[in-house]
C-alpha cells in the first residue's frame, strides 16, 4: 500500500479548489504548525510575528497571481484556520532563511535536497525524467501527501506537498515536471516577495517549456532557489539558479544534470560555508548518472537516489541529529504521465507508482 495520503481536487474555480484542499487536510495543518512553531522559535521569531511577516506578501500576490491567492484563501476556509496560517506555511522557505536576535549568531543552516534531470538521449526509453531527494526536518515528512489537481481547463497536476501548501514538486498533463532545492546567496534579503510555493504552482500550470522559461526569466526572488524544469514535449531539462540579481541557467551534460545547493554559475555569491563540502551531493549524482547515460531508467534513478557515498550527509541523507534527513524521494516520468514516489529514506522504503 502506498505510504502517501492522496488528495483529489477538481474545479475550474481557484477558491473552490482551495476549499476542497483545505477541508481534507485540516488535522495535518494543525500538526505541522506545531513543528513550525519550534522552527520559527529557533530562528528568533514569535509565532504571531511570523504570521504577520508572511502576510506582507499578500498585496503583491493579489496583483501578480490573484487566482493562486484565491486558492490560498480557500485552503484557509476549508481547513478552518486563519489565512495568516496558510500564508506562513506557504512562505516558510523565505522566512526561515533569516534569523533575528540571538538566533542570528548561530551557525548557518544545513543544505537541503539533491536535484536531477535526464533528457531522452540519456534514458533507455527515450524519455524525460526529473526529480529529487527532498531533505528537510523529520517532522515535515510525517504528513506529506500526494495532491491531484484538475483545473478543468486541460491542466491536471500530480504533486507532492506539505500540509496547506499549494505545491512543492510535481508534474502536469502537459509533460512538464518541476523539482526545487535550497540556494542561499549573499544577495538575499528578508523582504516581501512572491513565495516560492506560489511560483512553483504557477510553473506547473504552464503548457510548454517556453512558457516556464518566460516566467523564470522575469522572476527576481528575494531569497535564492534552484528551479529544475523538464519538458517531455521539448525533450529538454534545464535548471535556473535564481537570486535577487540574476537568474543563471545550468544546462545538461551528455543529457544529464545533477545539482545540490551550491551556486555553479557564480560561486562568489554563495552564502553556504564552502568548507562543509556542500557541492558533493550534486556532483556525486551527476557523476552517477553520467556513467549510465543512454541506459537510465526509473530503476537506475532509484539506485542512484539510495547512494550513501559521504554518509551520513549523502544523497540519501541521514542527519536527523542536525534536524535533517531525506523525507521523500521523487521520480517524475514526464512522457509516461506517472511518478515513482518514496516516503522517507529510499534506502529504507519502496517507491510507489502514482499517475496523473
Amino acid at each position: 500500500m502506498a505510504r502517501f495520503k492522496e488528495i483529489y481536487i477538481k474545479s475550474p474555480h481557484p477558491f473552490q479548489r482551495g476549499v476542497q484542499h483545505g477541508s481534507q487536510v485540516s488535522a495535518e495543518i494543525q500538526r505541522i504548525c506545531q513543528g513550525y512553531r519550534h522552527s520559527f522559535s529557533q530562528k528568533g521569531y514569535r509565532w504571531e510575528e511570523a504570521k504577520a511577516k508572511a502576510m506582507e506578501s499578500v498585496p503583491l500576490l493579489e496583483q501578480t497571481l490573484p487566482d493562486l491567492m484565491e486558492e490560498a484563501r480557500g485552503i484557509a476556509q476549508g481547513a478552518g484556520v486563519p489565512l495568516p496560517v496558510v500564508m506562513l506555511l506557504n512562505s516558510r522557505y523565505e522566512l526561515l532563511k533569516f534569523s533575528k536576535g540571538e538566533a542570528a549568531k548561530a551557525a548557518p543552516e544545513d543544505a537541503e535536497c539533491t536535484l536531477y534531470g535526464v533528457e531522452p538521449s540519456a534514458s533507455a526509453e527515450g524519455e524525460t525524467i526529473v526529480g529529487q531527494n527532498w531533505d528537510n526536518a523529520p517532522f515535515i515528512g510525517e504528513d506529506l501527501y500526494v495532491l491531484h489537481i484538475d483545473e478543468e481547463n486541460g491542466t491536471r497536476i500530480l504533486a507532492l506537498t506539505e500540509p496547506g501548501q499549494l505545491v512543492r514538486s510535481g508534474m502536469n498533463s502537459h509533460g512538464l515536471g518541476l523539482a526545487c532545492a535550497t540556494l542561499l546567496s549573499t544577495l538575499d534579503r528578508p523582504e516581501a516577495a512572491i513565495p516560492t510555493n506560489f511560483l512553483r504552482r504557477r510553473l506547473l500550470q504552464c503548457r510548454s517549456m517556453a512558457e516556464a522559461q518566460s516566467i523564470l526569466d522575469e522572476f527576481r526572488p528575494k531569497v535564492s532557489l534552484n528551479y529544475l524544469v523538464g519538458s517531455a514535449k521539448d525533450k529538454k531539462v534545464l535548471l535556473r539558479e535564481t537570486n535577487p540579481l540574476e537568474n543563471y541557467t545550468i544546462e545538461t551534460a551528455r543529457g544529464v544534470l545533477g545539482h545540490g545547493n551550491d551556486f555553479l554559475a557564480n560561486p562568489q555569491i554563495d552564502r553556504f560555508r564552502p568548507e562543509e563540502g556542500r557541492q558533493f551531493r550534486g556532483q556525486r549524482l551527476w557523476y552517477l548518472l553520467g556513467k549510465q547515460t543512454g541506459a537510465i531508467t526509473p530503476e537506475t534513478m532509484m539506485e542512484a537516489l539510495r547512494d550513501h557515498q559521504g554518509h551520513p550527509g549523502s544523497i540519501c541523507n541521514h542527519c536527523p541529529e542536525k534536524g535533517l534527513k531525506t523525507i521523500a524521494s521523487t521520480i517524475y516520468c514526464l512522457d509516461r504521465g506517472s511518478a515513482y514516489l518514496c516516503w522517507g529514506n529510499p534506502c529504507e522504503n519502496q517507491y510507489e507508482l502514482y499517475t496523473i
